[in-house]
């Protein structure tokens, strides 16, 4: 019975503030108290949440919250996914999108539904992502999936509308390859899946195995000295734009 009273305050939430949303002056003080520091910090959060369940309920409302900020967290050892992750930095600058760019261990305050698009990267270690990454996913899942009736995972998880997602992977893959790094990054995909985001991107870069000559040069992939090298960074920039391009395009249909 608590479950079904749940999903009826939901409702009942969404349609209010969904309602409240439509008028200008209900909206205007509204979207003050959510941004406002004089606002108690716990009652900014329920005002966001009642907007992502509005937004849920009425799409359209998504064009209303739009922040045109990017969030850009990676996790690197040997460098290689932070050349990525800068790579991806410009990118969003020149499409258009503010960025903000964290390492993972910087990262555990942030507010991943304050932003446009959250890109997430990530090397491989045995087919998985590293353990810091893997705890700071455990981390949000725990934050964001806290018992509630204002929890943001939610059964079945709905994809928020304007709460998109970029997960990038570096990865040598010495024995068989690209199938060596899509395990790390479908489960970043799933990570992102239950808080609702759109999973807009999925790339998987090559990099050089740091450490291990065979690996970089007798691999499956041959000699990856290197990588990802200049040419990778551009492509990377220009994926970037494009992706910049097409969430703008997205926003005004």
């Amino acid at each position: 019975m608590f479950e079904i009273n749940g999903k009826y305050l939901v409702l009942m939430v969404a349609g209010l503030v969904s309602l409240i949303l439509r008028f200008p002056f209900l909206r205007i003080p509204y979207l003050y108290a959510m941004d406002s520091h004089a606002v108690p910090k716990k009652l900014r959060n329920h005002l966001g949440w009642s907007v992502r369940r509005a937004v849920t309920f009425n799409p359209d409302l998504s064009k209303i919250f739009r922040t045109d900020k990017a969030l850009i967290i990676y996790y690197s050892v040997t460098g290689n996914t932070r050349k990525v992750a800068l790579a991806i930095q410009k990118g969003l600058r020149k499409g258009g999108l503010e960025p903000t760019i964290k390492k993972v261990s910087e990262a555990y305050k942030e507010e991943l539904y304050d932003y446009d698009l959250v890109c997430f990267g990530t090397p491989v270690l045995h087919a998985f992502v590293p353990p810091p990454v893997n705890r700071f996913i455990r981390k949000k899942m725990e934050e964001y999936g806290r018992k509630g009736d204002r929890r943001e995972i939610r059964v079945p998880a709905p994809t928020i509308p304007g709460k998109n997602a970029l997960v990038f992977v570096t990865f040598s893959g010495p024995h068989i390859g690209v199938e060596e790094a899509l395990p790390a990054g479908k489960y970043i995909r799933v990570f992102f899946g239950h808080l609702g985001f759109e999973i807009k991107r999925e790339w998987y870069v090559v990099g050089e195995f740091h450490g291990w000559k065979a690996g970089s040069i007798s691999g499956f992939l041959g000699d990856i000295r290197g990588r990802p090298n200049a040419e990778d960074m551009v492509r990377i920039e220009e994926k970037t734009i494009k992706l910049v391009k097409s969430l703008k395009l997205e926003s005004k249909q």
